[in-house]
């Protein structure tokens, strides 16, 4: 029997608390030895795809083993006592093959959620793309967005990753639809929405056409109905929900236009480089704080640039594609 075998059989019986005092500690050597990758890899394999075969644990029976893992792990840092290094090796084997179940869970909850491989769909500047997802939902996306979802949504869930801006018009289904991004997360069964969740922009928001959404964020979750929007300040922390007559203004990219309510000038410039394959820069040592407002219908780059130096005085200097903002 080779040794690498020996090794799987080593850590399988440390996973399933069979072991010494001496067997923990060697385990615990072992794991940070690159020449054991290949046998760790292969019990995890053979880990996985138990699980898989096992009926799925339940929530209430995850959070368990999740607050025992958490509660193994606290006795061991509070314990001040002289035999702490004679238990030590115990607590954090009990704890380490808890956490192990715990990633064996999580994984099958996951393999359940999705089938199949996941696509990536990525738009060029001043370019959008529309296309409908396996349960015949429609999605548009804007200039320099990022999607990613799966082939097939799976059992429990639909969920999707964006970093962008997209239109959803998500089918009714007793299954919720997710789209992760991040800064919040989304959670419909079926509406149309508008997500605007550009990862370099400093306001981020979510407007609802039709519909229910329900928006989760760090510290706090909304509810959204039919014209009602909810913008997050990334630089200020400030979250304004507001309920508008006319909530075109949000889905006006959609037919070209550019549309700015009180938009920082920096996101503006982050716009008009999606929109236009510019490269804008602003001027060293001077602040810009500017709030932009206005609307745009089909203009060119130029007459949105004079626009805004007339309003706010910001001048603007071109050298091909690449523009300098000063003042």
């Amino acid at each position: 029997m080779n040794g690498k075998t020996e090794k799987e059989k080593q850590f399988r019986r440390f996973i399933h608390n069979l072991y010494t005092k001496e067997e923990a500690e060697t385990f615990f050597r072992d794991i940070h030895d690159s020449r054991n990758e290949v046998a760790l890899g292969s019990v995890f394999s053979e880990l996985k795809d138990e699980a898989e075969c096992r009926p799925s644990p339940n929530d209430i029976t995850y959070h368990q083993y999740k607050e025992e893992a958490r509660r193994l792990l606290r006795s061991m840092e509070k314990e001040k006592r002289p035999r702490i290094r004679r238990i030590a090796m115990s607590v954090a084997a009990v704890a380490s093959a808890l956490l192990l179940g715990i990633f064996i869970f999580q994984y099958v909850k996951d393999a359940q959620n999705a089938s199949g491989l996941y696509v990536e769909t990525v738009t060029p500047s001043g370019e959008r793309e529309q296309f409908t997802l396996s349960d015949s939902t429609r999605v548009v996306l804007n200039s320099r967005t990022n999607i990613a979802y799966p082939e097939q949504f799976g059992k429990n869930e639909r969920r999707v990753r964006l970093s962008g801006e997209a239109y959803f018009d998500v089918s009714k289904d007793k299954k919720p639809f997710i789209i992760e991004t991040a800064r919040f997360n989304i959670r419909v069964l079926g509406t149309a929405f508008n997500v605007k969740a550009y990862e370099e922009d400093e306001t981020v928001s979510v407007s609802v056409n039709e519909g229910r959404v329900e928006v989760s964020m760090s510290d706090a979750t909304f509810t959204l109905t039919r014209n009602e929007k909810v913008t997050l300040n990334s630089r200020t922390g400030e979250i304004m929900k507001e309920i508008s007559r006319n909530n075109a203004s949000s889905f006006a990219w959609m037919k070209g236009w550019l549309y700015f309510n009180h938009t920082p000038i920096r996101d503006v410039a982050r716009e008009l480089e999606r929109v236009y394959g510019c490269r804008i820069v602003f001027d060293d040592g001077q602040e810009f704080n500017n709030l932009i407002s206005g609307e745009h219908d089909n203009k060119s780059l130029e007459s949105v640039l004079q626009s805004i130096q007339y309003t706010t005085k910001i001048k603007y200097k071109k050298d091909g594609n690449d523009i300098l903002f000063f003042k």
